[in-house]
């Protein structure tokens, strides 16, 4: 289970040090973090992953990257990435702009991540300016970046009605990561709410992860997987608990659609 990511949103009232050491005890090898996870863990932050042998596989995120003008925010994230390195940038959009500028947007943060070594993962959101699985593949596939490609966030997947049938036009290796998760029975009429509070743990409710997994491991994906669950039960429990149930849950999804992991560097690590 050691190349199982525990995503900066299953444990998001723990502080970084609660997070880190008890997404180590249950058996993950990566961390998610947000930027201000990073600000309130300070200069230690280095020492706290080595003293867990944690690597930091996503950071969390810019919203508007099609402005004309990169946001300040920009800087501080890159900035992480020159200190404690990072694999991969998340970013959604919840700002409408042309296509064509949305293009330009991410093809202009590929190129400034790819300076650190960085990759760009585009997820889409139902709720969102990219709301499908094919409009995001629309963008990465325009921008033409080598370090440009899709998230996969499960919850998304399902809400935004997907199916293995889209993945057909979409390159395996532009796919840069899956988040597992689970679903409601039924839609909430408000969907942003739904998705950052009564998400399930993969395989406890509605959804069915492991064959979307098998789906996508059948496209040729094998990148690394993440456990993305915003719940309010979730964080009703002790960090310790809660990473035991995520780890357990994204581990018996994965081994249900044969799912090998592997070890995967960041930006500061050689290739294994």
């Amino acid at each position: 289970m050691r190349s199982l990511t525990c995503s900066a949103n299953t444990l998001r009232h723990a502080s970084p040090r609660s997070r880190i050491g008890a997404a180590e005890a249950a058996g993950f090898g990566g961390i998610g973090l947000r930027l201000d996870d990073c600000r309130s863990a300070g200069a230690g932050l280095r020492d706290l992953l080595d003293e867990h042998g944690m690597r930091v596989m996503e950071l969390e995120h810019i919203w508007d990257w099609a402005a004309p003008v990169p946001l300040p925010i920009e800087e501080e994230l890159f900035a992480v990435a020159d200190t404690i390195g990072y694999r991969q940038l998340n970013v959604p959009m919840l700002f409408d702009h042309p296509v064509g500028d949305l293009i330009a947007g991410f093809g202009g943060l590929c190129d400034r991540a790819g300076r650190r070594g960085i990759l760009v993962g585009l997820e889409f959101m139902p709720y969102s300016a990219v709301p499908t699985l094919g409009r995001a593949w629309d963008i990465v596939a325009g921008a033409e970046r080598e370090n440009g490609g899709v998230l996969i966030d499960l919850w998304h997947w399902d809400r935004s009605g997907a199916e293995p049938p889209d993945l057909g036009k979409i390159d395996p290796d532009r796919i840069t990561s899956v988040q597992l998760c689970d679903v409601l029975a039924e839609p909430m009429r408000d969907l942003r709410h739904e998705a950052r509070h009564h998400r399930r743990l993969p395989g406890d409710g509605a959804g069915d992860p492991a064959g979307v997994l098998s789906a996508l491991r059948r496209h040729g994906l094998a990148c690394p997987v993440s456990v993305e669950v915003f719940s309010d039960d979730l964080d009703a429990l002790s960090p310790e608990e809660a990473a035991r149930r995520a780890a357990r849950a994204g581990a018996s999804c994965l081994d249900a659609a044969g799912w090998a992991l592997r070890p995967w560097r960041t930006n500061l690590e050689e290739a294994p």
